[in-house]
């Protein structure tokens, strides 16, 4: 099965927590996706994809920014976070906006629907990326816009080295995986991004470095925070778990110290790098 790994997770406890943490990840990650879909002219779209949609933020924002007679589909394999999704669209009073459960590089999709795609951290995830982008592309009309906003390396992304350092001085963290494997950097080298678009059938490709401060877990005291922060590592995840408070204890005391220096204005705050990418079907 494609993406078995992926589907489990995002399907079970990760899309669980994205649920439940909704609006603090989304105030971490919109202003970064927002520097994406500054790519895209919006006026001139009747029909755009957003992969990766998740629990379907960048979906309803866009579907309030869309021309009248224009829509918006939001696709993620997540059950838990489409489900939720879709749950938004009558509150929110939007009517242009559908959400599909499906894995984009094992699920076909009609051929030449969408003149626009977008993604907000949703496309490194593909254990078979050629496939997954020669899906998208075959579902949009020739010429039409990507962009998407995907993370640099770890090292130059603290709210996840700081984390997973700390960890290491408490429980045996796995080894290092294939750089290239699906998750959060899978995309940190520019030269392999530009080989999967290219392969997928996609021209006109630019890439650009993008550095900006993040909000993480505003509101909360740095040690709320800390506990927070264990939960988006799976594998930290799994140990406070399987652990108890009590053995966790020492794991979050020693995260509480590390993001002390970060906890600035109720609100951990970490320097952040992203590649700001766009192509042409």
């Amino acid at each position: 099965m494609a993406n078995e790994k992926q589907t489990e997770f995002w399907s079970g406890s990760g899309g669980e927590y994205w649920v439940v943490n909704q609006q603090q990840m989304d105030t971490m990650l919109e202003p970064l996706g927002e520097q994406a879909l500054n790519r895209i002219d919006l006026s001139e779209v009747m029909h755009l994809f957003d992969i990766g949609c998740g629990t379907g933020t960048t979906t309803l924002d866009i579907a309030r920014r869309l021309p009248d007679g224009a829509r918006v589909t939001g696709a993620d394999l997540s059950v838990p976070m489409t489900d939720y999704a879709r749950s938004r669209l009558g509150p929110a009073g939007i009517a242009n906006a559908n959400f599909l459960t499906c894995d984009l590089q094992a699920d076909k999709l009609e051929t030449g629907i969408f003149d626009a795609a977008f993604s907000r951290f949703g496309v490194m995830f593909f254990d078979q990326p050629v496939v997954g982008f020669g899906n998208i592309r075959t579902a949009m009309k020739s010429g039409a816009p990507l962009a998407f906003v995907c993370w640099q390396t770890p090292r130059e992304n603290l709210w996840h080295s700081l984390a997973v350092a700390t960890a290491k001085k408490f429980i045996e963290m796995p080894a290092a995986p294939d750089p290239r494997a699906p998750g959060p950097f899978a995309f940190a080298d520019p030269n392999y991004i530009t080989s999967i678009l290219t392969e997928s059938g996609f021209g006109d490709i630019v890439i650009d470095p993008h550095a900006q401060t993040v909000e993480m877990f505003s509101g909360l005291d740095v040690r709320t925070a800390a506990e927070n922060f264990a939960r988006i590592n799976p594998i930290i995840a799994a140990f406070v778990t399987e652990a108890g408070e009590d053995k966790a204890e020492p794991l979050i005391d020693g995260l509480t110290a590390a993001l002390a220096d970060y906890h600035k204005d109720d609100a951990l705050r970490f320097p952040s790098a992203t590649w700001l990418v766009s192509a042409r079907a």
